[in-house]
């Protein structure tokens, strides 16, 4: 059984569902145009916020990429305070996943680089499907991506533990959701008291 909640902008540039099935809370990105910003972060934020009572958590970042930033097209015109401001709503994305009490999954239907792959790596799991690929990452397995830019395919990102399963793109979602249900047992996560006691 499903019954869900929407957060986000009232003119629907960029909406979050939360919907729960089976005791996981699955919190639907929609791609927002621009990249996300300071308030569609914030969106996301409160969703989770409201998805953390559920078992786990299954995060879908929307469309061909998962929680994109600034556009590269838009970068040469962004500002140094919209870039530190794009960065630090990240971070604190980044930070809301850590903290939740529960085991999130995020759900990657494409590519992901930049604020959306630290997102997507403070995940307790990572679901690609055939044909992503990853880019920037910021564990010590992907010190090469970060120094070159080069992406890392989907099969690489398998083989290296960067991510949990590669799937086709039918899959995603049931393949996430089905991940999330086997974390479930591991709640309350021990990383929360471990990340409580660096802050």
């Amino acid at each position: 059984m499903t019954h869900g909640s929407a957060f986000g902008h009232d003119d629907g540039l960029m909406p979050v569902i939360l919907e729960f099935l089976d005791g996981v809370a699955l919190v639907l990105v929609g791609c927002p145009p621009t990249g996300m910003d300071d308030s569609e972060a914030t969106a996301l934020r409160s969703a989770l916020d409201a998805a953390s009572d559920a078992d786990a958590v299954v995060l879908h970042g929307g469309g061909g990429a998962f929680l994109p930033g600034i556009e590269p097209a838009r970068l040469a015109r962004t500002t140094p305070a919209e870039l530190t401001a794009r960065a630090e709503a990240f971070r604190r994305l980044c930070e809301a996943v850590a903290v939740l009490p529960v085991p999130v999954v995020a759900a990657i239907a494409g590519h992901v680089s930049g604020g959306g792959c630290a997102v997507a790596m403070a995940c307790d799991a990572r679901v690609l499907v055939v044909g992503g690929s990853l880019g920037r990452l910021t564990t010590s397995d992907a010190d090469r991506p970060v120094l070159t830019g080069r992406r890392v395919d989907a099969e690489e990102a398998l083989r290296t533990g960067l991510v949990d399963l590669v799937v086709r793109p039918c899959a995603l979602l049931a393949s996430a959701h089905d991940l999330a249900l086997d974390h479930a047992t591991d709640k309350p996560r021990k990383r929360v008291q471990e990340y409580a006691k660096v802050r």
